[in-house]
């Protein structure tokens, strides 16, 4: 009797929210003959339920992977010594390592022995932040079959000797809105509404439906502000942190009503995103992924940071280099936050110049199908 030898799964392995999100999606277009599991290096991994398997060890940060220190003092550095050791003693398991986010995943799964490995490159742009000579040398001398988010660095990638292609980004698939039906009347504004994937999201949201209300005001018409929660926020924990606030169901499975003023409302929702972008002009909020998602739609982003454009730390001037004018970070002041959406909101030719510059920065939907093909058949 013949006995038949099981295929070895490949692991993927991903360093956050926004990571674990478009690798989700990715996964999602892998032939079924192609089992997969998946590691979080950051975070419980809340983008992969439903769409494969969790293995290995897995923490919350404090951080959320954006403050070093304070994910070293909240147990980052045992995380990662777990995370390598579960790697070593698991490599024979699999077929292949597929690395989503920046060069880390792909010094740990170089570091494994798994092989090959493939990286999808998230992070890093030449229309911002190149990759350096050094993680050129590391992709290139551990031939890592690299997929990144545009054609100049993939361009830039191979005359440094590397593996690397642009097939599309994966960030714009999967935005498919349902038949939902807010009617909006001809005078209301609609404002998407990011308060992130991290702790801080709880803390940001109560001021992002205070500037809402601000706008309404100064523009002195009606807004229906859409609250987009990542997959990693506690939805009732986030409607629990607006005080005063009355929580309805609505028609919609999943959406729930705030209760607004005569000229501002809400609603809040998680896992609908493209329904948020199909009923908003322009977005406001301290996101990652779904600012990116936004810009690719069309819809510009307003973005606020203490010292503004000219102090910007390092992940939102990242953002700020890959999405360009897509993108506009105000000083952290209530008044320059209103101002800049004021100005997408009654210039459509300026909202559109700009929601322009995004699509081009993201480019057209397909890439999670080409990445996963890529992915199964091993060969770029």
């Amino acid at each position: 009797m013949k006995h038949t030898v099981k295929p070895k799964p490949l692991l993927v392995i991903s360093n956050g929210a926004g990571e674990d999100s478009i690798a989700a999606q990715v996964i999602r277009n892998l032939p079924p003959e192609c089992s997969c599991q998946v590691m979080p290096l950051v975070g419980c991994g809340d983008a992969y339920r439903g769409v494969a398997e969790l293995v290995g060890p897995r923490q919350n940060m404090p951080s959320g992977g954006l403050n070093i220190l304070r994910d070293l003092r909240g147990g980052l550095l045992g995380l990662i010594v777990r995370q390598l050791w579960w790697l070593v003693i698991h490599k024979h398991e699999y077929s292949k390592i597929v690395a989503v986010g920046d060069l880390w995943p792909v010094l740990l799964a170089v570091c494994s022995g798994i092989r090959p490995v493939i990286f999808i490159g998230t992070a890093k742009s030449d229309y911002y932040h190149p990759y350096s000579k050094l993680e050129a040398w590391v992709l290139r001398t551990f031939e890592v079959y690299s997929v990144v988010r545009d054609e100049p660095t993939a361009a830039s990638l191979r005359q440094k000797g590397c593996q690397a292609v642009y097939v599309g980004n994966a960030m714009m698939d999967g935005l498919e809105p349902q038949k939902l039906n807010f009617s909006l009347n001809p005078q209301e504004l609609g404002l998407a509404l990011f308060p992130g994937s991290r702790q801080a999201a709880y803390k940001v949201l109560p001021r992002l439906l205070e500037l809402t209300h601000q706008l309404s005001v100064h523009l002195g018409r009606p807004i229906c502000g859409f609250i987009a929660a990542a997959p990693s926020i506690d939805i009732k924990r986030l409607a629990g942190e607006l005080s005063g606030r009355q929580i309805a169901e609505t028609d919609y499975p999943g959406w729930l009503a705030l209760s607004s003023s005569e000229n501002v409302r809400f609603f809040l929702i998680k896992d609908h995103l493209a329904d948020v972008l199909k009923y908003s002009q322009v977005a406001l909020g301290l996101a990652g992924t779904a600012h990116e998602q936004a810009a690719g739609w069309g819809i510009p982003v307003v973005a606020y940071e203490r010292g503004g454009a000219k102090n910007l730390r390092w992940y939102r001037a990242r953002q700020k280099g890959l999405l360009g004018e897509a993108l506009i970070v105000t000083e952290d002041r209530d008044s320059d936050i209103v101002e800049a959406l004021s100005l997408l909101c009654t210039k459509p030719e300026e909202r559109e110049r700009r929601g322009a510059v995004g699509r081009e920065r993201l480019g057209a939907p397909g890439g999670a199908q080409r990445m996963a093909r890529i992915i199964s058949e091993g060969q770029l």
